[in-house]
């Protein structure tokens, strides 16, 4: 009798660490389905219990702040990140949704702080690196904001927001050099996308025209500058897949008429031998075009056209646009500034 006891009393404490265990696993796996498939009410739901059965259980917590954060109830989720966070203060998890949520909330100094003790346990953490930039970023401490992205692209080479901030940075402190090379880096990297299409109206301000917004009826697409070879009127290699988009984006749309409008500077004749070029390509490789057919217009003179306030001329370039469609306003609306994310 003696020895059962003894042997009940060494296995029940392990008992209950196995429950611990199970538990911890459990919320683990229901946690990050419910995160994996967006259903944050289910997620709210299932913690919100989790939570009335062990209030100080650090994981059921986090989740429940978690699930409350993205369904955009982050002054709820708050005191739940919060104890998270004071009950395991190492894990880099918590802290750093806890700066997240301090963020959603406007309340900067603590987000920072947030991130920085993340930072102080794992100065490689990445997401709270780049949450730190913006943090900077917004406070306009664009000095301390451009290390902290630099320290991002020795992580991640190809971070889309901390390439675009650094390049809007560049931009505000007006160092147009480095502001150029940022917005090709990006574009280069990320050609489409909202973004993409703010990156293009940067760079074209800056006299470059290496990208161009396309205004294709409801659409609006970002293209490298169509390319010809030297002194003739056959598209460049590199330069097909921009007029492939073209085309397949006028198929899709149905029954609007593709334009084509092809600037050459003081040469009228081949102006109009790269527009006929054009159409025989799209139709050439998108016969169904042929239904509405595609219009050509060509100008022995620089494009005008207005970007963010500056009117710019730009001596050889082609335009595409969908005729039947109300176009959208042009690139010369002034819009506010985007920071990248």
């Amino acid at each position: 009798m003696r020895l059962q006891h003894i042997l009940f009393v060494m296995i029940f404490p392990v008992l209950l660490g196995g429950c611990a265990v199970g538990q911890a696993i459990k919320n683990n796996v229901q946690g990050t389905h419910y995160l994996q498939t967006r259903n944050y009410t289910q997620g709210e739901t299932t913690f919100r219990q989790a939570v009335l059965q062990d209030s100080d259980d650090p994981q059921a917590n986090y989740y429940l702040g978690r699930f409350l954060l993205a369904n955009k109830k982050p002054k709820q989720a708050l005191p739940y990140l919060r104890k998270a966070a004071s009950l395991e203060p190492e894990d880099t998890d918590y802290l750093f949704w806890q700066g997240v949520c301090f963020g959603e909330l406007g309340k900067r100094k603590q987000e920072r702080a947030s991130y920085t003790k993340v930072l102080n346990i794992k100065n490689n953490h990445l997401q709270a690196l780049i949450y730190l930039g913006h943090n900077q970023l917004r406070s306009k401490e664009y000095e301390a904001a451009l290390t902290t992205y630099r320290k991002v692209l020795e992580i991640w080479p190809y971070s889309p927001s901390a390439l675009y901030n650094r390049a809007l940075i560049a931009r505000i402190l007006k160092r147009s050099p480095e502001e150029k090379t940022g917005w090709l880096i990006y574009l280069v990297n990320y050609p489409s996308g909202a973004l993409a299409i703010k990156a293009a109206d940067h760079l074209n301000r800056l006299d470059d025209f290496s990208y161009r917004n396309q205004y294709l009826g409801a659409r609006t697409v970002t293209l490298t500058k169509i390319r010809f070879k030297p002194f003739v009127s056959e598209p460049s290699v590199g330069s097909l897949a921009s007029l492939d988009v073209v085309g397949a984006t006028a198929f899709n749309m149905g029954k609007e008429k593709l334009q084509v409008i092809v600037y050459q500077q003081n040469n009228k004749k081949l102006a109009r031998a790269r527009a006929v070029s054009i159409k025989r390509y799209l139709l050439e490789k998108f016969p169904g075009l042929q239904k509405n057919g595609i219009g050509i217009s060509w100008f022995d003179s620089p494009e005008k056209l207005k970007v963010e306030g500056r009117n710019l001329r730009n001596p050889e370039s082609v335009r595409f646009f969908l005729t039947g469609l109300e176009q959208p306003i042009g690139p010369g609306k002034k819009k506010k500034k985007r920071i990248g994310k």
